[in-house]
């Protein structure tokens, strides 16, 4: 009985091997369209295998990727947990400014006198100049020009009839208060241009830039430094050697901290050719007022009184016993938003925060700032309950957001009026600002509008990006604490954007 138990088994088992085999009447073949994944399922697949071997396992990464139009998640990892969001910080201070000042809003910033100008042209008082916070009196509104607006007011000084000033020059950077340093910045980082110094009057970034010029006709002999702007406000210890291009070299350059004494030193490779370094000053105020002087003597303008910071005066001005010479108009807010978010520029992105505390709260500080970029995001919807604001650039390291926040910001603005000014001050990728190197030769070269987030074991990429067919998306992609070389995590993020880019 046994064996024949077995016979029938084997029988049927053989029967079931054979029809599952062969293509027979009776089987059914499954569609094969039956095993793909949709779009947005194969794009979450792809971007999550990715990152599950991006080789940053010590660290972690953040992730949320929606429909603009709809909403509709895409793709999210760690979306609650947060981040140091880096130069990311800049989306919100610039949303914020948006928003809140509007595009066409300008800084308006007065040139005054308690003096009188007599016949002879000679301005009896001193010249005042009430800072109004404009972040703007740079090269990068002038075509590169260090000196076009030193040569704006140089001449609407001229077109008054002055000839010469018996008093002093005062500049009153009270507008802001006297931080002037990002909360939680490094002290050493405040001789780089990305650290450089917050006032309420401010020129040229309150950074030096020098031309670095070797010496190829004598080695041994010190480079030529050329200054831009043209200025001996910072004086600079220049030990920086020309050397052959066979030899070893070890150079640098800085400032002390709290003076304004600068150095070069070290062996510059002849080979290495001319290149350009930055260092930044101590007290933008003076400095304003200092190159203005230059500017003046250059023009003929003599300057017979004292250089000053309003907050070295006995006493407070009274500006109901001054007249305005002329008023400087900025350019638009939507040209400065441009030039904070293409270049990742941290003292325009801090000024704005100050702007925003002095506009809308008790005074200009980045605290005062931070508070009301904080209440416009909650009136707009965001859960801002563990969203921490600490600076405006990003620089610091206090600062704290999640991909849920970063992606309910871009959702608001992309929802906003605003939102051509905001995504149009945004990078586009491969072609401008500090996207220009990304995404070269992909689907998301001239595709992706984002902006990029840096600092030591943080990178970040957020912004909005384009489908094949059209369908607007909204991405935000943070990792921090990794330790394999930031180029890597620059290609997973290339990858990524190039696969959103890629969506049909």
């Amino acid at each position: 009985m046994k064996v024949l138990t077995r016979i029938i088994i084997l029988t049927i088992t053989n029967v079931l091997l054979f029809t599952c085999t062969t293509n027979t009447m009776i089987s059914t073949s499954v569609p094969k369209q039956a095993f793909l994944r949709n779009a947005q399922q194969q794009v979450a697949y792809e971007v999550d295998t990715l990152l599950n071997n991006a080789g940053t396992e010590m660290g972690w990464w953040g992730a949320k990727i929606q429909y603009a139009n709809t909403g509709e998640v895409i793709y999210e990892r760690n979306p609650g947990k947060l981040f140091m969001p880096a130069s990311n910080m800049k989306l919100y201070t610039t949303a914020a400014a948006l928003c809140l000042l509007g595009p066409q809003y300008r800084y308006e910033t007065d040139f005054m006198t308690q003096g009188i100008i007599d016949e002879k042209g000679v301005l009896h008082g001193d010249l005042i100049i009430k800072g109004s916070g404009d972040p703007s009196w740079s090269w990068r509104f002038f075509d590169g020009n260090y000196d076009s607006i030193m040569v704006i007011f140089v001449d609407s000084l001229k077109a008054k009839g002055i000839t010469s000033i018996q008093g002093d020059i005062i500049g009153d950077d009270n507008v802001f208060d006297d931080q002037d340093l990002g909360y939680g910045w490094s002290w050493d980082d405040e001789s780089y241009y990305y650290a450089a110094q917050l006032s309420g009057l401010s020129y040229n970034e309150n950074y030096i830039d020098f031309d670095i010029i070797p010496d190829t006709l004598n080695l041994g002999s010190p480079v030529t430094l050329v200054p831009k702007p043209m200025t001996d406000y910072l004086n600079v210890r220049n030990e920086l050697i020309t050397v052959s291009s066979d030899t070893a070299t070890d150079w640098g350059y800085g400032r002390e901290r709290t003076t304004n004494n600068g150095w070069f030193d070290g062996s510059y490779r002849l080979e290495k050719g001319e290149t350009e370094e930055t260092i930044t000053i101590h007290n933008p105020t003076l400095f304003t007022v200092h190159v203005l002087k230059e500017r003046l003597s250059e023009a003929g303008i003599v300057v017979n009184g004292q250089l000053l910071d309003v907050d070295d005066l006995k006493d407070s001005l009274n500006y109901a016993e001054t007249s305005t010479l002329f008023r400087y108009t900025s350019h638009p807010l939507s040209d400065i938003i441009s030039k904070v978010n293409r270049p990742s520029q941290n003292f325009i992105a801090e000024s704005l925060q100050k702007t925003l505390g002095a506009e809308f709260g008790k005074e200009g500080s980045s605290y005062e700032g931070r508070k009301i970029e904080m209440m416009l995001f909650d009136s707009l919807g965001m859960d801002v309950k563990h969203l921490k604001l600490r600076d405006g650039s990003g620089l610091a390291r206090h600062n704290l957001v999640s991909p849920n926040t970063s992606a309910s910001l871009l959702q608001i603005m992309w929802d906003h009026p605003l939102r051509s000014y905001y995504i149009e001050s945004l990078p586009l990728a491969g072609v401008t600002g500090t996207t220009r190197r990304l995404t070269k030769g992909s689907s998301a070269e001239g595709n992706v509008r984002a902006k990029t987030g840096t600092i030591g074991w943080v990178r970040a990429l957020s912004g909005y990006t384009w489908t094949q067919s059209g369908e607007p998306l909204i991405f935000t992609l943070m990792v921090n604490h990794y330790t394999i070389p930031t180029r890597e995590v620059n290609k997973r993020l290339e990858q990524i954007v190039a696969i959103l880019s890629d969506m049909e």
